[in-house]
């Protein structure tokens, strides 16, 4: 009997150690590593970002600050499908849940800040974005003033720029106040930076985080950014710990889940590298939920560049912490990773088959359900990294979602 008992645990030795030589192979064909750690920032532009996320300040009816639709309690975003912005009251996972009331119920979902200080790429559509090799910014404000460009070091402080000008989100609508009614965003973004200059707590900060300068709304962003950085970096996970050589970092279900995401999968042909993302853009047949950008639909990429291939094309998002930050894609279309999985192991089923299950209270008027009349255009013009029908076992599928919940 102790003979058999010994062959067995020598046998399952041997096959733990062939699927850690399989994930080897993995590692070394998508890239992958840990996340690296983040620069430790000054304490006095730390802080000063910690106090900008909670102001409402930088709203023009200083009603709405960052941390409304990216609060912690709800692990940096809002916890809805579909963000509410301006007007709306509550933070989703309080004790007084997020309400639309008079708020604009936006087209999109609030992403989290999680991990973002090592992406270059923001927004689902990409319209912010920044190359560490040549300090190119890209961003909305094609005519984005000197100074400002000047400021700006990174896309994560760029991107915090934009929320405070959008009227649906933080800027309110013209006549009911002074932001609101500036000519242009720069005009806006100035008003902004004297109110926050007017306050004696925060001229000092300012002068603490950036002694010497000229103070401008990039600035608010590097502090932003600072504070994000610092705050909401999560990389001792246990994928970080597997892939620094922690063999029992994974159990065996999970480590099974990460061989069907890179073999079977093909999930790595999109999210790879350190960050679990391409940097790219795909469409994959994401159903259009809500509002959307224009006539009840979202372009995606195809809203920023108009090209065939951007079209319904989105931001290749990282997966890391991704069992935190349900619902999921752009319109929040997906509650679990489960429905993900579903949607890709079919991808002609999960878009023509998608019907949206909308039992949350927090909204003033239904969320718009997914129009299928696009349906044949969107799967005519997936994204090529693609494999239409995947043909998952179920323990093949809970196993996949297990790695990713880990």
């Amino acid at each position: 009997m102790r003979w058999l008992l010994a062959l067995i645990m020598s046998f399952q030795a041997f096959a733990q150690v062939d699927m850690d030589a399989q994930l080897d192979k993995y590692v070394q064909e998508f890239g992958l590593r840990p996340l690296r750690d983040m620069p430790v920032e000054a304490n006095a532009k730390r802080d000063l970002g910690h106090m900008l996320f909670t102001e409402r300040r930088l709203s023009g009816n200083q009603n709405i600050s960052c941390m409304e639709c990216h609060s912690p309690a709800s692990n940096t975003h809002d916890g809805l499908p579909l963000s509410v912005g301006e007007g709306a009251e509550g933070i989703q996972g309080s004790r007084s849940p997020r309400m639309q009331k008079m708020g604009h119920m936006l087209p999109r979902n609030s992403p989290a800040l999680l991990n973002l200080g090592t992406e270059n790429l923001m927004f689902w559509d990409g319209r912010v974005s920044f190359d560490p090799e040549t300090n190119i910014l890209v961003t909305p404000e094609t005519n984005l003033r000197q100074d400002i460009r000047d400021t700006l070091k990174s896309a994560l402080a760029a991107q915090a720029l934009f929320p405070m000008v959008d009227v649906k989100e933080m800027r309110g609508a013209p006549g009911t106040n002074p932001i609101a009614d500036a000519r242009d965003n720069h005009e806006a973004w100035d008003l902004i930076v004297q109110r926050l200059l007017a306050v004696p707590k925060y001229k000092a900060a300012f002068d603490a985080a950036f002694p010497g300068e000229t103070i401008n709304i990039g600035h608010v962003g590097e502090a932003l950014a600072a504070f994000f950085r610092q705050q909401f970096h999560f990389n001792d996970t246990p994928f970080d710990r597997y892939l620094k050589g922690d063999r029992k970092a994974l159990s065996e279900i999970q480590k099974k889940g990460m061989d069907i995401f890179f073999n079977k999968g093909k999930c790595g042909n999109c999210h790879n590298g350190e960050n679990l993302t391409n940097g790219k853009f795909a469409n994959i047949a994401t159903p259009q939920i809500g509002p959307g950008k224009k006539n009840g639909d979202d372009l995606g990429r195809g809203e920023v560049d108009p090209t065939p291939e951007n079209k319904w094309a989105f931001k290749v998002p990282a997966l890391r912490n991704v069992s935190v930050t349900a619902p999921y894609m752009h319109n929040g279309s997906f509650k679990t990773i489960a429905q993900i999985i579903e949607h890709y192991d079919d991808i002609k089923a999960g878009l023509g088959e998608y019907k949206l299950v909308n039992n949350l209270t927090n909204y003033t008027q239904p969320i718009k359900d997914h129009d299928h009349s696009s349906d044949f255009e969107r799967l005519a013009t997936l994204s090529k990294d693609l494999v239409p029908k995947l043909n998952f076992l179920e323990e093949e599928e809970k196993a996949l979602a297990e790695f990713l919940n880990g």
